[in-house]
């Protein structure tokens, strides 16, 4: 028995014989091509045979995933009917070069540019690129199939070098328990792929796979971990667990559809908490009632500048876009000296946690703020935006951020631009100092979010990622949930919506206190929806002084 240890992508799973996949496309060979109008037909051939298979692989994934996975494909056509490339490749083969080299060089050269950008979510976007490339020059060297038979009689464990996520689709779903591959990312369509089809898989496999083919294997999506031919006792461990977890999987995707109401009918609003556009397909699949936070620092952090204005724009057009009235709540940055923002030129500090941080970043870099307000009003045509402000500890600061906001909504009349009227502006309880004075500052926004996590490591005055505090870190220690009870009581005096994020919103051990305290809404990462509304739905709130006497 052997275990290996690699990067868990999606949960579950999955027991079975592995089966080494070795893509069909062959080396690519150049040479020089004596009759370039014959060689530019067959390009032009292969692009209309890749239009048909994208066409198939999109209709293929539409029965397998959500619209917004499948689209993925029609994605991939624009990339191949991208008039630059196309004009790149044509260059090449009217220079003699065989069509198949010419592709794989212009295919490369854009996926390298997206390779090597700063943001996550568009550096994943690498492999994609190559997904079109790797269908194109399948078709040329006539080894492309648009669906992959899985030859064996029982359903087998695919382990690969790579997988495109024309790949991942195209198997059939039937014969196919899990994924383990040497390459990818977590990000990688193929890796949300994955996760939507319900596929546990493992990626960042560091040894050859192809030596364990026909081996019986445990993949753990989990814990990231693949086992190679288990020992009894483990492989009756993972049986069981394989169970319950499908179990489970059934209980939650149950809650699908059903209102996140209490027995006793009391409604709670149940939102995402994401901070990826990756994570809006996985947001929507669970059923959120929208996004309770964006985190936007996302965007600004590890990179050499400061997105522009087009491209917050964009970003938070494509969110606003996806949930529609269901409504999305962006938070402005909050940055620290942890983040690689150093064009703000943020000072390394001792403790960050207590340092230049949150909306005192903002206020110290009003052209890089009044940029992300205008970039937010801008692109709020596009859905129901309400902005965040995190870190507030004052009414100055509240009141600053609304005279930036008057100055921003009267450039934009002046320059003709629409924006919508109906912004909502609320603020993050994160520190003692706000909460204590959440009466005040509640009474100046439109609603409250409580960031349980930081009030709890301010409240206490120890940090959260700390291992040598590990024994003393209380995250319910009677001081928060008082301090909860306070904001919630002092919000709602003055008429304002609640919500909570972090640990107490994801943790149904205490749903039905938060409940009880008459909380509006938990902010969840997009995997606890479902988990959670089960925990809402199975309380009763009727009697919300016993279930408080003993806690309070």
């Amino acid at each position: 028995m052997k275990v290996i240890k690699g990067t868990g992508v999606s949960n579950g799973i999955a027991i079975g014989k592995l089966r080494f996949y070795e893509d069909t496309l062959g080396d690519i060979e150049e040479y020089k091509v004596d009759d370039i109008n014959a060689e530019m037909q067959r390009y032009h051939k292969s692009m209309f045979t890749a239009k048909k298979c994208l066409a198939s692989l999109y209709e293929n994934a539409c029965l397998k995933v959500t619209g917004d996975e499948a689209v993925l494909f029609k994605t991939h056509l624009l990339v191949l009917e991208d008039s630059k490339l196309i004009k790149l490749v044509e260059t090449e083969i009217n220079r003699g070069r065989n069509a198949e080299a010419a592709v794989y060089e212009a295919f490369n050269d854009l996926a390298n540019v997206f390779k090597n950008l700063d943001d996550e979510y568009f550096s994943a976007r690498y492999n994609d690129i190559l997904d079109v490339a790797h269908i194109l020059i399948g078709i040329l060297q006539d080894t492309y199939v648009c669906r992959i038979d899985i030859s064996e009689d029982e359903p087998v464990i695919i382990a690969a070098k790579n997988l495109f996520p024309s790949d991942t689709i195209s198997f059939d779903r039937n014969k196919l328990l899990g994924f383990i591959t040497n390459e990818s990312s977590y990000n990688s369509h193929t890796s949300i792929l994955a996760r939507t089809m319900g596929i546990p898989s493992v990626i960042r496999i560091d040894e050859p796979l192809e030596q364990y083919n026909d081996a019986t294997v445990v993949v753990d999506g989990q814990l990231g971990r693949i086992i190679i031919d288990p020992d009894t006792n483990t492989l009756a461990f993972y049986r069981a667990k394989s169970e319950r977890y499908k179990k489970q999987q059934i209980r939650l995707k149950n809650q699908i559809g059903r209102p996140s109401q209490t027995k006793n009918k009391q409604n709670v609003r149940l939102s995402a908490d994401i901070s990826s556009l990756d994570d809006i397909s996985k947001a929507l699949n669970n059923d959120a009632d929208g996004v309770g936070i964006f985190r936007s620092e996302a965007l600004f952090t590890n990179r050499g500048k400061a997105p522009d204005e087009s491209e917050q724009i964009r970003t938070y057009e494509t969110l606003l876009k996806a949930f529609g009235e269901k409504g999305v709540v962006i938070s402005t940055v909050n940055g620290s000296s942890e983040l690689g923002m150093d064009y703000l030129d943020i000072p390394q500090e001792k403790n960050p946690a207590l340092g230049f941080s949150g909306i005192r970043i903002s206020l110290e870099n009003s052209d890089f703020f009044r940029t992300q307000l205008r970039a937010l009003y801008r692109a709020s045509t596009y859905g129901k935006l309400s902005i965040l402000l995190p870190m507030v500890s004052s009414i100055e600061e509240i009141d600053y951020v609304k005279r930036e906001i008057k100055e921003i909504k009267n450039e934009l009349r002046l320059r003709g631009e629409t924006f919508s009227d109906d912004i909502k502006l609320g603020l993050m309880v994160e520190t003692p100092a706000a909460a204590i004075l959440s009466d005040e500052l509640s009474s100046q926004v439109d609603f409250v979010n409580i960031g349980t996590d930081n009030l709890t490591q301010y409240t206490l005055a120890m940090d959260k990622d700390n291992k040598k505090l590990v024994d003393f870190y209380r995250p319910y220690h009677p001081a928060i949930k008082r301090l909860i009870r306070i904001i919630i009581d002092n919000a709602h005096k003055n008429g304002k919506p609640v919500a909570l994020s972090g640990h107490y919103a994801s943790d149904t051990a205490i749903t039905k206190v938060l409940l009880a305290l008459k909380a509006d809404e938990l902010v969840v990462a997009p995997s606890d929806i479902l988990k959670v509304k089960a925990a809402v739905r199975e309380t009763d709130t009727s009697h919300p002084e016993e279930i408080l006497k003993n806690i309070f």
